[in-house]
């Protein structure tokens, strides 16, 4: 659920304590938080992340279903409520919301479709319960529906460009090659500088060999100059050492702003590059620098190495690991 400032107005609220120390409600337990929320002793906003992180725990430890009950009694509370106002109603989806979360969690996915659509019924314009309908609907094989689901929260949020970047992956799978365009355009006219949807326009008219220049959106790829995250990064080496500019993938890398999950890629990156420049003393350390820093974890390796391989080639990805790739 996402945390809502308050409006100041909201029906449900708690009193003024006047200096005194409110309530501890950390310590409180999901039937205690739910409680105070349904006796008016709490704003609903106050402890909304609270409800979610004690139900996902209480999921782990106590069980779904008395988990799930004690939120459909919270749903309740709010659907009897009368005279609901804007803010009430938000509320309630939000509640229907993790309700579905929950349910989507547990792979429980026609029940997680009910209440995620409940959320839809009361705030249509609320973008989440759309984006979680369509997650739930993929898991399904639902493509239709998830395709609709997600146009639905483009229309309520445009600025949600992941869900434009889903949306491709669906016309990509349905073999919609119009559609795929389509949507990577409309990302691209919001957002010119989406690395992720320039990377996918070019290798889609590579693939469709439809006449179409991809130079220029090649050179307008590598003139944004932005920090870019790890798939961005990978995608901008990627077109670098495509135009066998090693020294320049190199010197980007040395300006990256590590995270500490993204030195993995870095030294799997740099490996990759003494490879291609048969600088293969310093390609065997780079290596042995990203197994080291997976620390033996096979899927911290399969995850780095997966990802990859989406951008240079599941070859490459595979060679280079291997060390067949120069030798």
């Amino acid at each position: 659920m996402q945390k809502k400032k308050s409006s100041g107005n909201s029906a449900i609220g708690t009193k003024e304590n006047y200096g005194r120390p409110g309530p501890d409600y950390e310590k409180m337990s999901l039937e205690t938080l739910c409680s105070i929320v349904k006796e008016y002793k709490a704003a609903f906003e106050d402890v909304s992340e609270l409800i979610e992180d004690k139900a996902y725990m209480e999921c782990e430890s106590g069980g779904v279903e008395k988990t799930l009950e004690k939120l459909k009694g919270l749903a309740t509370f709010f659907e009897l409520l009368e005279n609901k106002n804007e803010e009430n109603c938000r509320d309630l989806a939000d509640v229907y919301l993790l309700i579905g979360e929950i349910y989507q969690y547990n792979s429980l996915l026609m029940e997680s479709v009910q209440w995620l659509s409940k959320a839809v019924v009361v705030d249509d314009r609320y973008p989440v319960p759309y984006h979680n309908l369509a997650i739930s609907y993929m898991k399904m094989g639902k493509a239709e529906l998830a395709i609709k689901s997600l146009e639905q929260e483009i229309a309520v949020a445009p600025g949600n460009y992941y869900s434009y970047l889903l949306l491709a992956d669906l016309h990509e799978k349905e073999g919609r090659v119009t559609d795929l365009e389509n949507t990577l355009k409309r990302l691209l006219a919001r957002d010119p500088d989406n690395i992720q949807a320039l990377h996918r326009l070019i290798r889609l008219y590579e693939k469709t060999d439809i006449g179409v220049d991809i130079r220029l959106l090649k050179k307008r790829l590598l003139s944004i100059s932005r920090q870019g995250n790890r798939l961005e990064t990978t995608i901008r080496v990627y077109y670098l050492c495509r135009d066998g500019r090693f020294s320049d993938a190199l010197n980007w890398l040395s300006e990256w702003h590590l995270q500490t999950s993204e030195v993995a890629t870095l030294h799997l990156l740099r490996g990759y590059i003494f490879g291609e420049m048969k600088q293969y003393e310093k390609k065997d350390l780079e290596l042995a620098a990203f197994k080291a820093v997976c620390n033996g974890r096979n899927e911290v390796v399969k995850s780095a190495l997966e990802e990859f391989g989406n951008i240079f080639g599941y070859n490459i990805s595979e060679k280079l690991f291997t060390g067949s790739l120069i030798k």
